[in-house]
């Protein structure tokens, strides 16, 4: 009998996390993957043999040599990760790991759960991680697995209406809170349009350049997005600007899906691939984004446009989850 493969599935969890962690499950289930659910609890109050008996509940449907990729972190605590790993290896088939983030990096106040995280991580046969970056720095903090898939970007696997074709125009939207990532105090004071969809803005009108948006659904977001202009990944807090050297941007790819060029900080950790596919603007500071944007012509703007077209058709079939997912089979 052919041996299966399954992967984790966290419930109960929202944001763009929940979503990320569902739409791989629905790439692996294309590809004939099996879905192990996981229900976000606090496992304080499990005692070690509830907890025992809570994980063989979830992978009660594995049998002998089968593979599991187990989505991390699954927001419990690494103390579950790490039992839930040990049970599935008692199977004696191979574990990856698909790391979505690592919660140790993502909040200076979590940095303490590095070692946890690391000792999550070398349980595994295969890590799954965002870019070259991550990799290079989990090496460096003690991960002493052999075998890596590269994720590099999230699939939007979202269809959305067209209304017209991308245009040029001197535009830039983010998508975000902008109490967190310092947009609008660079840009207030420019002669460029910036579009904010910010679900909590601290401030409706700022000033005349500055439109807020609120929240819309991913749908609509997209559609409005391929109107025109650029799409900003961008941070002035430096702790998150040296996170984003590592993760896999959620921006990156609801930007090149909508079909509109980027505007990142040379510090990204897809800066290559998009400098290499001609997606968008490489910069080192707001200022510098806002004279490239008023400098550009029309036919450069195409330019972009047409080389963005392709990959968000990608995007939009799930193409980067498919093919990490075939990578780790093959590397396992």
């Amino acid at each position: 009998m052919k041996n299966r493969v399954h992967i984790t599935s966290l419930y109960g969890l929202g944001g763009i996390a929940g979503v990320a962690q569902k739409r791989a499950v629905e790439a692996a289930k294309q590809l004939g993957f099996n879905e192990l659910a996981i229900f976000k609890y606090d496992d304080l109050a499990d005692s070690p043999s509830e907890l025992s008996k809570r994980i063989d509940g979830i992978i009660a449907g594995l049998e002998i040599g089968d593979t599991v990729i187990f989505q991390s972190p699954v927001w419990i605590s690494p103390n579950f990760e790490k039992r839930f790993i040990d049970k599935v290896r008692l199977y004696q088939g191979k574990v990856a790991i698909f790391i979505n983030d690592v919660v140790s990096m993502m909040f200076e106040g979590n940095k303490v759960l590095l070692p946890d995280f690391i000792e999550v991580y070398n349980k595994a046969d295969l890590l799954i991680v965002a870019s070259e970056n991550m990799k290079e720095y989990l090496i460096e903090q003690g991960v002493t697995v052999k075998k890596f898939v590269i994720q590099n970007l999230w699939d939007i696997p979202v269809d959305f209406a067209i209304n017209g074709q991308t245009r040029y125009m001197p535009r830039i939207t983010f998508v975000g809170r902008d109490q967190k990532f310092g947009i609008v105090n660079k840009l207030k004071s420019s002669d460029i349009e910036l579009e904010i969809y910010d679900h909590k803005p601290e401030d409706k009108f700022v000033s005349d350049n500055i439109h807020y948006h609120g929240y819309v659904d991913e749908i609509k977001l997209l559609s409005e997005l391929h109107e025109g202009g650029f799409g900003l990944v961008w941070t002035e807090d430096m702790y998150w600007r040296e996170y984003m050297k590592y993760n896999a941007s959620y921006k990156v790819s609801t930007y090149l899906r909508a079909g509109i060029p980027l505007i990142v900080h040379r510090d990204i950790s897809c800066r290559k691939l998009i400098e290499n596919n001609h997606w968008g603007i490489v910069v080192d500071s707001l200022e510098e984004a806002v004279q490239k944007v008023k400098a550009m012509s029309e036919d450069e703007y195409q330019g972009y446009v047409d080389s963005i077209a392709k990959v968000s058709e990608l995007l939009g079939d799930s193409y980067f989850t498919k093919k990490l997912l075939i990578d780790t089979i093959y590397e396992l």
